[in-house]
């Protein structure tokens, strides 16, 4: 077990000296959404200095210097909070800090408490009893609880956020993939499968000392993994990891001075547009592009088609492409064309991305449609 250790400790240092050079690389990028990186790079730091506690561990460095432990037992309590906010900051760009915010850092400040009370109390606190003397006592096993109410209570809250963000961009891109933030979605699963399985080898390995010092490794290196494929990730999609590529639509149209007349009059024109450009073959298309060629504020656009066409943008510009794309498969000569060309002429970027927007708005796939067209 002890070569383990040191093995997995060895591994970790190398994901930690990662993990800081990334946070520094964050810290001073001057393109794109810079608060959410500046966050990421303080997550990324925060990560570096967990992932470090088995070498720390290693070479002594708790008995030279034991107040070490306050900083190293606790940080993990900085991994929720911080994800959050970086998450908060992606979707929610123009949220602003509050008073109330300062409460996300409370477990961790809890977390230094027991065990500053762990290091200075003579005998470990023995003399203290109840809650407090557990505690002071075991504050390892403290910050396991609370590590373990935040990761449930942190990954609903950034679902609630992710699909907030899912329901926004769809008021204003037809085509999502390349802003789409669902991934993340996979990756808190990753992260929540992590800290059950953490979960389930502390409680077989019964709160053994050096077994969970193992399993500590093995759980700091699981994350890391995670949060490194799910930075990559980000990096992929450049419109989220250095900005959106164009200005973003009004927040609020409600106050806008559009009037019921102007309404009908701007939906005439809209509807007459499509038909006559064909504004939807163009992957591209957004709100801010459409709103431009007819010559009105984006905040008009975005009340027209959503109270007077009873769609968000997304469903709106999707809805002429499925109905292009039916047409083509139900001519005679559909079953000799590739689906990737009925997909490319219709306005869709990809197979994948017309296969999904066909079922959800046809609720058949392409295939089965072109197999037989008049089917309910």
């Amino acid at each position: 077990m002890d070569s383990w250790i040191k093995f997995l400790s060895y591994i970790n240092l190398a994901g930690a000296i990662h993990a800081l050079i990334q946070s520094m690389l964050l810290f001073f990028i001057r393109r794109g959404n810079r608060r959410a990186n500046k966050i990421m790079a303080f997550f990324l730091l925060a990560l570096a200095i967990g992932m470090a506690n088995g070498i720390v561990s290693l070479l002594g460095l708790y008995d030279v210097w034991p107040a070490l432990a306050i900083l190293m037992g606790s940080v993990i309590l900085t991994y929720g909070p911080l994800f959050y906010f970086y998450i908060r900051a992606m979707t929610v760009k123009d949220r602003r800090w509050t008073a109330i915010d300062v409460l996300h850092g409370v477990p961790f400040l809890l977390g230094m408490l027991v065990y500053g009370a762990y290091l200075r109390l003579p005998g470990s606190g023995s003399a203290l009893s109840g809650v407090v003397g557990f505690a002071v006592r075991s504050p390892w096993l403290v910050v396991l609880t609370l590590s373990i109410l935040q990761t449930i209570g942190y990954v609903f809250s950034i679902i609630r956020l992710l699909r907030e963000h899912s329901e926004r961009i769809k008021a204003a891109y037809s085509t999502i993939d390349r802003i789409n933030l669902g991934w993340l979605r996979r990756r808190l699963v990753v992260y929540a499968a992590i800290w059950a399985v953490g979960l389930a080898m502390v409680a077989a390995v019964r709160l053994e000392s050096r077994a969970i010092g193992l399993v500590g490794q093995i759980v700091f290196f699981l994350i890391a993994l995670n949060t490194f494929v799910t930075g990559y990730l980000a990096m992929l999609q450049p419109e989220i990891f250095f900005g959106p590529f164009e200005a973003r639509p009004a927040r609020r149209y409600e106050r806008s001075s559009l009037t019921p007349e102007n309404a009908a009059l701007h939906k005439a024109r809209l509807l007459e547009l499509i038909e006559r450009e064909k504004s939807f073959l163009d992957p591209e298309i957004t709100l801010p592009k459409l709103a431009q060629a007819l010559e009105i504020p984006v905040a008009h656009l975005s009340r027209v088609i959503n109270d007077l066409l009873g769609r968000n943008f997304y469903e709106f510009i999707n809805h002429y492409r499925v109905e292009a794309a039916k047409r083509r498969l139900a001519m005679p000569e559909a079953g000799r064309e590739k689906l990737i060309t009925v997909a490319l002429d219709c306005g869709f970027n990809s197979v994948a991305t017309f296969n999904r927007v066909f079922k959800e708005l046809a609720g058949r796939t392409p295939s089965d449609y072109r197999k037989n067209p008049t089917a309910p």
